[in-house]
């Protein structure tokens, strides 16, 4: 191949030029977003790195003998920038590293990414990793992206702009007058020092660029998550003021309701004391009354000078008149209410001990709340529907009553029918009757069992096999476990704070709001609301769970719903907490 002359003349260098490594390339290359699947080989790198040339026209005197990494002619259709950009940060590769999936991405990126997501998945087709991958550095990947950044830098070299830049200093034209023969000035930096200069500045800045727009995100995350949870703590307030008032309110009523009890007793007592008390005075006036006739009589007899009448009257008046022993009677002054006093010293020490922890340690406030205002139990017990258990659907160990209102796990299996409306692996039973409209309304007594799952279920949910209990599935119902842990199935699972452990559930549907809601009867306070949208009927859902830890053989039983006339509910004087 015969090199070019500059316009001046000067002849090139006869030295041989490195022949470029022939590649075939077809009419048209589809672009695709992943690096993996369309980056060369390390063999055309070694290639691409082997091609050079020396610039030695006489058009520029300060670039004679510059080696530059050009980008080929070919380079352009094999190789696309996009394909060495990050997805995440929209870059070129810094430190590339890739998934199991194939992808490749910055490894800070990817870093971050993972650290903030609640799944570890790819981002770009979302397939998702049970196990975080332990990802390593792309070396092969990472020597083509710098490479890459090399040739589609320099090749800009031959614009104006760069021309004008690195020949600043020289003050040489394209025709070689004038300063010309300063293009041996030791003063001229070189153009590839500035050109790595650049690269390496280029590159830091778009480090620091990722840096601080993650920090911007963490922050923004941090903000947001901080003004949910002043939202939520407002609610929690307003609910935890509420249930405070309504709870010392009754502490306060059932004080003095005991108060004045007590003091009818006292009065009582005291009433009975002084009857008997007054009738033994009575008696002793009486008694003393006669004693002083007799002691008159005597005495005036004794005055007497009439011998004869003294002797006749002295018989009847020395014989003492009829009395009563007074010896052994007497008022108790004591009225019973020592033990009283004892008791309620107990209790006011007690109640002081736990006011005293709850201003130390705190009142704990509820991780989820409903974003909703909810009917006070009183008002939802007005659509109070009679429900019972369809034993089609029972698992066969589930061993249910005659009248289907009451329901508890077995050891063993039931000899049972198999039909396709049974639960053939969890132990829950559905109601008989389904609603497709309208408001409804039911209690369960779960009393003290450790494990239970109270709710609704679709009428095309999946009874065979193993079950995924969530709304997206057909389920909505608040659980149970250990005795403690309550939750609703959402996805993820809602964990739910109960600082008063219900011993009788209500369950409230609202067909056409999609709403599902359910209550502390015996607390009068609503625990928890779904807000759904039901396409289908829902039934009745109750599964007594298992028997495992030897604590929980009680059983779910649906008790009828006493409306507020004698319901313990009828007072309307708090509205409901979320405890």
């Amino acid at each position: 191949m015969r090199r070019r002359s500059s316009k001046s003349g000067v002849p090139t260098p006869k030295k041989s030029e490195p022949q470029g490594v022939p590649i075939p390339m077809s009419a048209e290359r589809p672009q695709t977003s992943s690096v993996a699947s369309s980056l060369p080989t390390p063999s055309l790198a070694a290639a691409l790195a082997r091609r050079r040339f020396t610039l030695s026209g006489a058009a520029d005197s300060q670039n004679q003998g510059l080696t530059v990494y050009c980008r080929m002619p070919f380079s352009r259709s094999f190789l696309s920038e996009d394909q060495f950009h990050c997805s995440i940060c929209l870059d070129i590769f810094i430190n590339p590293a890739s998934t199991p999936c194939g992808h490749s991405f910055c490894m800070a990126c990817i870093g971050q990414y993972w650290d903030g997501a609640k799944l570890c998945q790819c981002p770009l087709c979302k397939e998702t990793f049970k196990k975080r991958p332990d990802l390593q550095i792309n070396r092969t990947l990472r020597e083509i992206t710098e490479q890459f950044k090399s040739m589609s830098g320099v090749s800009r070299l031959g614009s104006g702009r760069w021309r004008g830049v690195l020949g600043a200093g020289g003050g040489g034209g394209g025709d070689g007058g004038g300063g010309g023969g300063r293009g041996e000035d030791t003063d001229h930096q070189d153009p590839s020092t500035i050109e790595r200069e650049w690269m390496d500045t280029k590159t830091q800045l778009h480090v620091s660029e990722a840096e601080i727009h993650q920090l911007i995100l963490q922050r923004q995350r941090k903000l947001e998550e901080i003004r949910s949870s002043l939202a939520k703590l407002q609610l929690s307030v307003e609910r935890e003021t509420a249930g405070v008032m309504c709870v010392f309110s009754a502490l306060v009523c059932a004080v003095e309701r005991s108060q004045a009890e007590l003091m009818e007793v006292i009065e009582i007592s005291k009433r009975s004391a002084e009857h008997q008390a007054d009738a033994a005075i009575r008696q002793l006036e009486q008694e003393v009354t006669e004693l002083r006739k007799r002691s008159h009589a005597l005495s005036q007899l004794a005055q007497s000078d009439d011998y004869v009448h003294c002797i006749k009257s002295y018989p009847a008046l020395c014989t003492p008149p009829p009395i009563r022993d007074w010896s052994g009677v007497s008022v108790n002054p004591d009225l019973g209410t020592g033990p009283i006093y004892t008791s309620l010293s107990v209790l006011v020490q007690r109640f002081q001990e736990e006011i005293s922890k709850m201003v130390q340690f705190g009142v704990q406030v509820p991780l989820e709340s409903s974003p909703i205002p909810q009917p006070k139990v009183k008002r939802v017990q007005e659509y109070a529907v009679d429900v019972t258990m369809d034993s089609s659907t029972a698992h066969p160990r589930l061993i249910l009553s005659d009248n289907g209102k009451m329901v508890k796990c077995g050891d063993c299996h039931q000899p049972v029918p198999h039909n396709p409306e049974r639960f053939d692996r969890v132990v829950c039973v559905l109601g008989r009757e389904g609603f497709s409209s309208g408001q409804h309304y039911w209690e369960v007594e779960v009393g003290g069992k450790t494990d239970w799952d109270l709710g609704v279920a679709s009428r095309s949910i999946n009874r065979k096999g193993k079950i995924t209990v969530s709304p997206s599935n057909g389920y909505w119902f608040l659980s149970l476990r250990d005795k403690h842990n309550y939750a609703f199935r959402t996805d993820p699972t809602t964990e739910l704070l109960l600082n008063l452990r219900p011993q009788k559930i209500g369950v409230y549907v609202d067909y056409e709001k999609g709403q599902v809601s359910f209550y502390n009867v015996d607390a009068k306070l609503h625990i928890y609301t779904f807000l759904a949208s039901f396409c289908e009927s829902v039934f009745p859902f109750f599964s007594p769970c298992t028997n495992k830890s030897g604590k929980n053989d009680g059983a779910l039983v649906i008790t009828p719903v006493l409306l507020m006339d004698t319901h313990p509910l009828q007072p309307d004087d708090c509205d409901e907490v979320n405890i």
